[in-house]
């Protein structure tokens, strides 16, 4: 199943990735050597000292009633010892004990010329024997006639050439054209990151390479920042695990992620791989240890799956993550050292009562942040206070997914569980009902919504129904009016199964992936289709999908969350007060009516 997924916008991935990067791991051994000055046994008995002063957690014994001759994990990996427990038990004749006596022709077979003993087990002796085999030149001539060789180079085929590793050099590289698309993908117990390369002009779409994941994952999300300020093509990764796993994507054989966010303590671990790796460079066999290593969560990590992950695109350094645990936590993965005893995090709200769906950035506000959660509410909190000014609404159901209109960033759109999408304007947030409602299907089943960064007022929804829709989300004036539902353009059915991942390219426009139960990646590209691209208005998108940017808020947002509480709640009275009247008018008059 695909269960997230997201875009590497253009020019960022690295055009030549390197196949393989040294581990911290491997790294710490190093630097911890070359301080020790090469003195290797005193540095493995500093390892050992670490590990044995580590409490250790016992595991209960657990009884094991199974028959002897079941008990597959006492079996002896000798194979003497197995061919005696094999052969346990059996009963022999003694009259096959007289058969198997040594018969005395046997033994004078085994005698040579000169009465030595010859044993049967073992081999005859060609070291002084002179190899007479002959092998023939190959006959180039004959098999470039046949077309079976290359006259052009010598030996033809069958000669040690370079071309497989030019071939494989050009399988690497990335073009200019290229889209690339991370792929969160579990398929049976295996779960792994898949890097998916499409090529714009010929429409190939094929698995670049593939990095296997520890535990099930649940959302992605791009970033350009990493550890100590590193800058490049990394994925953050949520799972069910309370850790959140940030790999660099431009390394193709990648063993351990750049760095990990909260999650268990692994400091044993990585102290006992340290000493396994210390020993096997010189040349000692690891001993295997049989006491259970400590564990425990480090501080200030998720307690529980990790469900949702947004990285800020103004302050890039800057990761927010949502989890089960009903927290919203904000994380600088700069200041991220690997040292167990601080905490990783930098804030942590608790303003949800539970299970933390979505988080989503501002597109221009580096410190607004949206929140949604399974409590039925959406908040809006500024991430320089202690959720003090915090903003939310109620909703009719669980909320699904929120996006922001980038070209209208004052908008929110929020879709619920009950298959409702609705708009709000975040400068009126609290007020009593939203911009529009939309019903997309009656029938719930919506499970995602997205934005096209590059053509205005496209959107797109995608269902369990196996099917994408695309919506039209500016009425008029090219932003959203009142009360007016955004119009369905079309509906496609992408054929992978019921769909969970749904995102549009953000360096090009017409070009949407998404994915699901299917266990495939599907790609819709709409660059051919000028019917669907007249739907949009082709002036206008057509002259903005290359240059035009997204336009930022008219009023200013810092502004507007400073804003007094008590002219929002005057403007909240009033309105309530306005449609207590209406409905008491309404009911006067169908009281008039029934007489």
């Amino acid at each position: 199943m695909i269960s997230s997924l997201a875009w590497v916008p253009r020019g960022v991935a690295d055009p030549n990735p390197k196949r393989y990067e040294i581990s911290s791991t491997e790294r710490e051994l190093l630097e911890m050597m070359e301080k020790q000055g090469g003195d290797m046994a005193e540095l493995e008995s500093k390892l050992m000292a670490k590990l044995d002063k580590k409490e250790k957690i016992v595991l209960p014994k657990v009884e094991n009633t199974l028959p002897a001759d079941l008990r597959m994990d006492e079996y002896s990996s000798d194979e003497e010892d197995v061919a005696d427990l094999l052969m346990a038990g059996d009963e022999t004749d003694p009259g096959d004990e007289e058969e198997q006596e040594d018969d005395p022709a046997d033994e004078a077979s085994k005698e040579d010329e000169s009465g030595a003993s010859v044993s049967d087990d073992e081999d005859d002796d060609l070291s002084d024997v002179p190899d007479t085999r002959e092998f023939d030149a190959l006959n180039v001539e004959g098999l470039e006639a046949m077309r079976f060789a290359d006259s052009g180079m010598t030996g033809g085929m069958y000669a040690t050439t370079d071309d497989d590793e030019n071939s494989d050099t050009e399988d690497i590289e990335l073009k200019e054209d290229d889209a690339i698309l991370v792929v969160a993908k579990t398929e049976e117990d295996f779960a792994s990151l898949e890097v998916h390369v499409y090529d714009q002009v010929t429409g190939n779409l094929f698995v670049h390479h593939d990095i296997p994941l520890p535990s099930y994952p649940l959302c992605l999300a791009h970033g350009q920042v990493a550890t100590g300020g590193r800058t490049g093509n990394f994925c953050a990764v949520g799972t069910f695990s309370p850790g959140i796993e940030i790999w660099n994507l431009d390394i193709m054989n990648a063993l351990e992620p750049t760095c990990v966010l909260g999650g268990e303590d692994t400091s044993a671990a990585d102290d006992l791989l340290k000493l396994q790796m210390l020993k096997a460079a010189a040349g000692k066999q690891p001993e295997k240890r049989r006491k259970p290593l400590p564990s425990g969560l480090r501080p200030g990590s998720h307690e529980e799956a990790v469900m949702s992950l947004s990285w800020n695109t103004i302050h890039r350094q800057v990761l927010a993550s949502g989890s089960a645990d009903k927290t919203v936590k904000l994380w600088d993965v700069t200041r991220e050292s690997g040292n167990i005893n601080e905490r990783c995090d930098s804030a942590t709200f608790s303003h949800h009562r539970d299970k933390v769906q979505c988080v989503a950035w501002h597109p221009s506000e580096g410190t607004l942040l949206a929140t949604g959660s399974f409590d039925r509410t959406v908040a809006l909190l500024d991430a320089r206070t202690n959720g003090e000014n915090l903003k939310s609404i109620k909703l009719p159901s669980d909320c699904e997914a929120i996006a922001w209109d980038p070209f209208h960033s004052e908008y929110l759109t929020v879709l619920s569980e009950d298959g409702s999408m609705s708009c709000w304007d975040v400068r009126s947030f609290q007020s009593s009902s939203p911009l529009w409602t939309h019903i997309v299907n009656e029938y719930g089943g919506v499970t995602n919504l997205a934005y096209n960064h590059k053509v205005p007022g496209m959107m797109a929804t995608c269902s369990r129904d196996a099917t994408v829709s695309l919506w039209n989300a500016y009425a008029q004036n090219n932003a959203p009016a009142a009360n007016i539902s955004p119009r369905l353009i079309t509906t496609k059915d992408m054929c992978v199964g019921k769909l969970f991942a749904l995102s549009f390219y953000p360096s090009t426009p017409w070009l949407l992936g998404c994915g699901g139960s299917g266990n495939q990646l599907a790609l819709w590209d709409m660059s051919s289709e000028e019917s669907l691209q007249a739907a949009f208005d082709p002036e206008r998108s057509g002259g903005a999908t290359e240059e035009s940017t997204p336009t930022n808020s008219q009023e200013d947002f810092e502004a507007m969350m400073k804003k007094d509480t008590t002219v929002e709640k005057a403007r909240t009275d009033q309105s309530t007060a306005n449609s207590k009247k209406k409905k008491g008018k309404g009911k006067k008059k169908a009281h008039r009516a029934g007489h």
